[in-house]
């Protein structure tokens, strides 16, 4: 198992790095061609791809997750995804229709002006669509295809891209851009995603395999209702407090902070195919603590990163208007790994305790509209940050807790936590001697950087599995 995982999460944070790029990359062209207001819609519109995402499909690919690998033989795994497929397509057009009825009393609620409704429509089938490839590109990890996976990503991601920036530069078109290139990426990515995956497709549908898939992941939507709220009821309590132009600076700051999703990226879309797969296998819960102890290691290489050079990398890459973002990114990456790292704690998955699984979620989601709420008014953006970062680390630490009563894993919680400990206060203190931007101080943070990655190395890998993964990295740079 934890050579498929070294194999499939080294593809997987591939293909994250390189879209993850691109994306840190089109903030320079973004932040110039649209004004905080506007790019404060791009980032309510996010918000609600999310929501539609986890809520109106019933979450029905983790149904597929679930009882994909245990199918018996091909015909029955086609049916599984057949039938997942076809409720998908049918809720995403319904979605789409109530919103074009209803579309006079949304635009003016979202965007405040009447005249913005051909944009809200636009945005609406963007939302649509990527609802329908967030399904097919799941169908490639469950059917543990991380190459064709990574593939569609790859051309979801230049489409958007490059259709974007050219409407964007050359025609003018504002946000319209970014809405038109996500649709074409979107609707093209899936077909590639279908073919790759096309013998798990089919003209079929089974009311059975349905509702065996529907009541493992209808209680998951409460659940992912709370992963919702914790991801976004700061930017949604920000512009209800402060507005879209405040949304649009933390929004920055979030893009930022989705450089998390590169280390995450990997270990989430490989790990959980593997688990559900290996998890009656006596060794697979020392390999799962082993595996967290890999994603620590690169975990406190990115938040000593976002700490020591947060700064330079907004000044680099936005403008002025954008500058103050840059105090809260680090705290941001914090809470992105927190609010993520539930896949180290499968016991309640793999018990098929979902109830349990969304009244964890929904205490965290309460949680963390209080703080937001509370600490804004007092705080300001850094106070959203602060609201998420703690509810993110209470969260985690419940699923932990009642994780380990359905499946014990012999985690190295303590060698972790002094590790993650001592990170924080060697990184925040060398900022605090100068944040000013120059040479020296910029070749200190590299060297402490560097250290912290090979101290955290030495510590958290034996030198079995240091050997493994050496040679397993060189192999892929070879080939």
């Amino acid at each position: 198992m934890l050579q498929t995982f070294l194999k499939n999460s080294l593809v997987y944070t591939a293909g994250q790095v390189f879209t993850s790029s691109i994306a840190i990359f089109l903030l320079p062209i973004y932040t110039r061609y649209l004004s905080p207001s506007e790019y404060g819609v791009i980032d309510l519109f996010i918000i609600i791809t999310a929501l539609v995402n986890l809520t109106i499909a019933l979450e029905i690919s983790q149904g597929i997750a679930r009882y994909f690998q245990e199918a018996k033989n091909e015909k029955e795994k086609r049916k599984y995804t057949s039938s997942a497929f076809w409720f998908t397509i049918f809720v995403y057009l319904l979605f789409f229709f109530l919103t074009y009825i209803f579309s006079d009393i949304l635009t003016l609620w979202l965007l405040e002006d009447i005249n913005k409704k051909g944009l809200f429509l636009l945005a609406t089938f963007s939302v649509v669509t990527n609802g329908i490839f967030y399904f097919t590109r799941n169908q490639l990890r469950w059917q543990i295809q991380p190459k064709n996976s990574v593939i569609t990503s790859f051309l979801n991601i230049l489409l958007i891209a490059s259709i974007s920036v050219y409407l964007l530069v050359i025609e003018g078109l504002k946000l319209e851009s970014i809405f038109i290139g996500q649709i074409v990426g979107n609707i093209t990515a899936s077909v590639v995603a279908i073919f790759y995956a096309r013998k798990s497709y089919g003209l079929t549908f089974s009311i059975i395999k349905f509702k065996k898939m529907a009541s493992y992941s209808m209680p998951l939507v409460l659940s992912s209702i709370g992963v919702f709220i914790a991801l976004y009821i700061d930017r949604i309590a920000i512009k209800d407090l402060l507005g879209l132009n405040e949304l649009g600076t933390y929004g920055v700051a979030y893009r930022f902070a989705a450089v998390a999703f590169l280390v995450m990226a990997g270990f989430q879309q490989s790990l959980s195919p593997l688990v559900f797969k290996n998890y009656k296998k006596k060794g697979t819960p020392v390999n799962i603590s082993k595996i967290l102890n890999i994603f620590t290691i690169f975990a406190l290489f990115i938040i000593s990163g976002s700490i020591l050079f947060s700064k330079e990398l907004v000044i680099l890459f936005t403008t002025k208007a954008f500058y103050s973002s840059s105090s809260f990114i680090s705290i941001l990456v914090i809470a992105v790994f927190f609010s993520q790292m539930y896949i180290f704690a499968p016991g309640m998955s793999i018990a098929k305790k979902t109830k349990l699984i969304s009244m964890i979620s929904i205490i965290g989601a309460i949680l963390n509209v209080i703080l937001n709420y509370t600490l804004i008014p007092i705080f300001g953006l850094s106070g959203a940050a602060y609201a998420t970062l703690i509810a993110a680390v209470s969260t985690f630490s419940l699923y932990i807790i009642i994780s380990q009563r359905y499946y014990l894993i012999p985690y190295q919680a303590k060698t972790i936590l002094v590790a993650f400990i001592v990170v924080l206060i060697i990184s925040y203190g060398i900022v605090s001697i100068s944040d000013e931007i120059q040479l020296i101080f910029i070749i200190i943070k590299t060297i402490i950087l560097l250290l912290v990655l090979i101290s955290s190395s030495y510590i958290l890998l034996d030198k079995d599995n240091f050997q493994k993964i050496k040679l397993k990295i060189s192999d892929k740079i070879l080939k």
